[in-house]
C-alpha cells in the first residue's frame, strides 16, 4: 500500500502535542481484525455488576447528513431495545454530562483518524505526521467532571464497570485473501471477514456502518476498547480504480441490515447485528 503524508501548520501540531496530554490514549495499528485494544490491565470476574449507557451515534456519525443520521435512527431504537433486554447488562438512570466530554473511540483507517482529530484540535503528533494506508484504533479518557458524574450513578446502582456504546459510519481497508482465491476482503470484526470484489483497489477504504464500544471502570477510566463492523458497501470498480471514490451506504443498505441481513455461517442464522453487539459486549468484558 501506498504511504501518505498530511502536512498540518505548526500551530496544529503544537495544539496536538497540548491534547495529547489532558487524557489521549494512544494509538494502535491493526494487520486485520477484530479491532480490539487493552490500555488497563483488568480482569473481569463472573461476579461483577455490569451497567450500560444507552448506545449513541458516534463523533462521525453525528456529523454525518441529517439523512445519513435518519437511516441510523431504526437500527440505534432497535439495538438499544436488544441492549436492555439481554440481560449482559443493567442500564444506568441517567447519563453524565455534557456529551462532549464522554470517552470518546476509534476505528477505522488512519487517514480518516487524522483527518477528524483535526478538525477538533485533538490528536497525536505521530498521526499527523505520519497517516499509512493501515487500520488503527485510539481513544481518549472522559473529562474529570464527567468521570465524577458516572462514578456517583454507577455507584448508586452497585456497578463495577461501564459499557459505553455508539453507532456509526467508519472506513476500513480491504486486504488481499491468501492464494487460491482472487478476491478481496474486509474485516468486519469477530469471526466476520467479508469478502469483496477482487477488482478492489486496496489503497481505497471502503465505506462500512460499525458498533464502537468502551470498557469503563466503575470511576470512568478507559480500559478497553474496539469495534464490530455491520456491513460493508460493495465498492464500484470504476470508483475505486480510476477515481479513488466509494461507492456510498444507502437507506437500502440500512433496511437490509436490520430486517433481512443474517449472518448464515451461524447456528440459527441471527440477524448480523444482533451477532455484532453479542460479540463486541463479549469481547469488551473480555468473555469472547
Amino acid at each position: 500500500m501506498n504511504s501518505r503524508c498530511v502536512l498540518l501548520p505548526l500551530s496544529v501540531l503544537l495544539l496536538s502535542g497540548c491534547a495529547s496530554l489532558t487524557g489521549y490514549l494512544g494509538r494502535r495499528p491493526f494487520a486485520h481484525g477484530p479491532y480490539y485494544h487493552t490500555w488497563s490491565r483488568h480482569s473481569v470476574p463472573d461476579s461483577a455488576v455490569i451497567a450500560h449507557l444507552p448506545i449513541q451515534f458516534d463523533i462521525i456519525a453525528a456529523e454525518l447528513p441529517p439523512d445519513g443520521a435518519r437511516m441510523l435512527e431504526p437500527l440505534l431504537s432497535a439495538m438499544n431495545g436488544y441492549l436492555d433486554g439481554a440481560g449482559w447488562s443493567t442500564r444506568l438512570d441517567s447519563a453524565p454530562s455534557p456529551p462532549d466530554e464522554a470517552p470518546w473511540a476509534y476505528v477505522g483507517t488512519s487517514t480518516s483518524l487524522a483527518g477528524v482529530e483535526a478538525a477538533r484540535h485533538f490528536f497525536s503528533v505521530d498521526v499527523a505526521m505520519e497517516t499509512g494506508a493501515e487500520m488503527v484504533i485510539q481513544a481518549k479518557q472522559p473529562s474529570r467532571r464527567w468521570r465524577a458524574q458516572l462514578a456517583a450513578i454507577a455507584a448508586a446502582q452497585h456497578a463495577d464497570y461501564v459499557l459505553v456504546i455508539s453507532l456509526g459510519a467508519a472506513e476500513y481497508y480491504p486486504r488481499s485473501r491468501r492464494f487460491p482465491s482472487l478476491r478481496m476482503a474486509v474485516d468486519l470484526g469477530t469471526g466476520n471477514t467479508v469478502p469483496v470484489s477482487w477488482l478492489t483497489n486496496s489503497d481505497v477504504p471502503v465505506p462500512v456502518i460499525h458498533l464502537m464500544g468502551l470498557l469503563l471502570s466503575r470511576d470512568g477510566r478507559v480500559l478497553r476498547a474496539g469495534a464490530e463492523g455491520l456491513v460493508v458497501k460493495e465498492p464500484n470498480f470504476l470508483l475505486s480504480a480510476f477515481l479513488h471514490a466509494q461507492n456510498p451506504l444507502t437507506e437500502g443498505d440500512v433496511a437490509s441490515l436490520l430486517a433481512s441481513r443474517h449472518r448464515e455461517d451461524i447456528e440459527g442464522q441471527p440477524l448480523a447485528w444482533e451477532v455484532a453487539l453479542r460479540n463486541l459486549v463479549r469481547q469488551l468484558l473480555g468473555k469472547p
